[in-house]
């Protein structure tokens, strides 16, 4: 099942959607132009300042973004999502999986290769990068997800975004894009000061479909 963005969802924070750039934003008044110092800098800098958050800052950020996804039809009607395990500031959707309208599977990381989505059903095990993972359960394909949330280290109002720098999520998806349905939704997920008005998109990027921070949503195209 693919879900395709078509209108603003607007909160009771924010009940009236801005257009800018023809895309509808919601609550993000100020949106950084751009970044300068190529694809690794642009990293650095963003890295440095996620980490730098305090904790209460994070799970402020992070309470803030589950609200927005619970509020988004596109997830209320999906019967799996694929999530993660936020870390170093990340937004962690994790309280998502005490949610039962919906089953959350994990990604588990193996160097190089594509993610594999598991719902566990074990506590979870230390994985590659710090990162908590499933160690058991049942596997899902990750073509066949309804929703996956995305994590990302900047993204832009087109939808393109710079990752960790292991490729990961490109190579997962990148073969759904092919499918005659287009894979899962793909919603990414951070804070709203790693929004910036343009990236340079590289042949390899699988663009996000919607974008949800702490100050609102983002539906590019739209």
């Amino acid at each position: 099942m693919r879900f395709v963005p078509r209108a603003a969802h607007c909160s009771r924070e924010n009940p009236r959607p801005v257009g800018v750039a023809n895309r509808w934003i919601v609550g993000h008044d100020q949106v950084v132009d751009s970044m300068t110092g190529g694809v690794e800098g642009i990293r650095t800098k963003m890295l440095a300042r996620r980490r730098g958050l305090s904790d209460g800052a994070t799970a402020q950020a992070s309470a803030l973004v589950v609200e927005r996804l619970l509020g988004l039809p596109e997830l209320l009607s999906a019967g799996t999502v694929g999530a993660y395990m936020g870390v170093r500031g990340e937004v962690d959707p994790s309280l998502l999986r005490n949610d039962r309208r919906f089953e959350v599977a994990l990604p588990v990381v193996s160097t190089g290769e594509a993610l594999r989505f598991v719902v566990p059903d074990e506590p979870l095990l230390p994985g590659p990068y710090g990162i908590p993972q499933p160690g058991s359960g049942r596997e899902l394909d990750p073509c066949s997800l309804d929703v996956v949330l995305v994590p990302l280290v900047v993204a832009d109002l087109r939808g393109n975004r710079v990752g960790h720098g292991g490729g990961y999520y490109d190579r997962t998806f990148a073969e759904c894009r092919g499918r005659e349905d287009g894979g899962p939704l793909l919603i990414g997920i951070c804070h709203a000061f790693q929004v910036v008005a343009a990236l340079e998109a590289r042949p390899w990027d699988v663009p996000v479909d919607l974008l949800v921070t702490d100050a609102g949503l983002i539906r590019p195209g739209s």
